[in-house]
Order: C-alpha cells, then structure tokens, then sequence
C-alpha cells in the first residue's frame, strides 16, 4: 500500500507540472491562435487546469472506496484545477471583471465540496 501510495503522489506531481506547464504556454501543443480579447485569451488556458485538477486528486486522496469521499475529493480537485488555471491566466493575460466574477463563483462552489470532503473522508 506504501508503494501504491508514493506511486499516486509522484503521478500527480508530475500532472501538476504538466498542467501548470500547459496552462503557462497552451501554444505547445495547439497552434490555435491567441485571441485578442483578454477574457479569451485567459479561458484558452482553463481547461488545462483539470490536469493540475486530477494531479491533486492523486496527490491527496489515495482510496476508491468509499464513493462518497472519493466523489467530493474529485470534484474538489478539479475545480481547484480550473481556479489554479484561470488565476494564472488571468496573471498573464490580463485582469477584466467576467474572469474575477467566475474566480468568485468558483469559489463559492469550492467551498462547499471541501467541506463536504472533509466531513465525509475516513
């Protein structure tokens, strides 16, 4: 089970690096490109935050069972993944009012699944 374990947290630590590498730089693997608009330009780098997502799902939370946990760890995980992305990108990009209202509705939904994580882990 220790080996397991180490083996989860070195999995993902590696898709945190990949996904803050690709929410960095989208352009590595997407010739897409960059959009002008700055709300646009910030959520081309989104969606690269689900692997930071699933990274800290695999640094943190080692066990399927129960589901219960496990779904709220997983989708606590990801939306932090989106958060983490969308920060950054509004660090790069530029700030503009939509992308800190969906910072703020993240929040507020993030909220909820770690309390409902914490409570219902084993």
């Amino acid at each position: 089970m220790m080996e397991t374990s180490l083996l989860l947290r070195l999995i993902g630590t590696v898709l945190i690096i990949i996904g803050v590498t690709l929410v960095w730089n989208p352009e590595l693997v997407s010739n897409k490109p960059i959009p002008d608009d700055t709300f646009e330009a910030t959520e081309r780098r989104i969606w690269w935050g689900l692997i930071i997502g699933f990274g800290c799902l695999l640094l943190f939370h080692h066990q399927l069972l129960p589901w219960i946990p496990t779904i709220a760890a997983t989708a606590s995980a990801l939306l932090f993944g989106l958060l983490v992305a969308r920060l950054i990108g509004i660090a790069l990009d530029g700030s503009v009012t939509k992308q800190w209202i969906n910072v703020g509705i993240e929040i507020v939904i993030l909220v909820p699944l770690v309390w409902w994580y914490l409570r219902t882990r084993t």
